[in-house]
């Protein structure tokens, strides 16, 4: 079966990379020596967070059923394409 988050999970890792690649710029600069321990428990956690997601650790969004469109003349359930009213009992 195909999940269903798999767009979010591929948005999610993507940036993940992106933040990766930026916290591992920063800390090859010559002037973040004094932040290096800041940076590397940065990309610490950006790492956990991309393995999880990887993993599909992530959490499901619940599945809610769709609520059927109703027409307002007829009161019929409308569906995909051209839809006619048909004379309820009242109209007769």
């Amino acid at each position: 079966m195909v999940d269903p988050n798999r767009h979010v999970r591929k948005k999610r890792l993507r940036d993940l990379s992106y933040k990766i690649h930026k916290v591992q710029l920063r800390m090859h600069n010559k002037k973040a020596k004094r932040d290096i321990p800041r940076l590397q428990a940065e990309l610490n956690s950006l790492n956990r967070a991309y393995d999880e997601t990887m993993r599909g650790n992530i959490q499901r969004m619940p599945n809610k059923p769709d609520v059927p469109k109703l027409c307002p003349v007829c009161n019929g359930r409308l569906g995909k394409g051209y839809h006619i009213c048909k004379p309820g009992p009242w109209k007769r």
